[in-house]
């Protein structure tokens, strides 16, 4: 995968503030209209990103003391499909689930494990979320699994009509291997 460049800095669209978390889990459902300007950069140009988060104070048992976030998350992109060019609107759904600590506390290399400053008073969700999109949205879009694309001559959409485009021929790269042939 390739690297993706640094985050702007959150908005308050992705801080949720956890003053009130001894009392219980804090529940949230927020909409993100253009999730990009606040989550960064994304797999997909997503148009809108609903979240339902639920926030819990994790015990002590086990050193594993810190601040677990956790929820669902539905985004909706529009995108051409990579075979016939046509507008195809996609839905991502997935469960997603992290946990923040305390720098010291977290082993290298541990996943799904985020720092959480002790003297912080809120969460930033963009890492999270962003990793979970970039892991769910899909590497290839089509619209559908038998679509005949674009005539690479001529252009004509395959699915409508055929076209009169002659069959192409060898390729002649591979002309030195027709000799091999016993």
């Amino acid at each position: 995968m390739s690297p993706r460049p640094d985050p702007p800095a959150a908005t308050d669209a992705t801080r949720i503030g956890f003053a009130g978390l001894a009392a219980g889990p804090i529940e949230r459902t927020l909409r993100l209209e253009a999730p990009a300007e606040q989550l960064g950069d994304l797999p997909l140009p997503f148009e809108r990103l609903d979240l339902e988060i639920e926030i819990r104070r994790m015990g002590e048992r086990a050193g594993s003391k810190g601040v677990r976030a956790r929820g669902t998350l539905k985004a909706r992109a529009r995108v051409e499909c990579r075979r016939c060019l046509d507008p195809v609107q996609l839905i991502v759904t997935a469960k997603w689930d992290a946990l923040f600590r305390s720098p010291a506390r977290i082993a290298p290399g541990e996943e799904g494990v985020w720092a959480l400053d002790p003297e912080a008073g809120e969460l930033d969700l963009a890492g999270p979320v962003r990793e979970e999109l970039w892991v769910r949205a899909p590497r290839y879009v089509e619209c559908a699994a038998d679509c005949r694309g674009l005539c690479p001559t001529c252009g004509t959409r395959l699915a409508d009509e055929g076209c009169g485009c002659p069959p192409p021929g060898p390729d002649p790269r591979w002309a030195a291997l027709g000799g091999l042939q016993g």
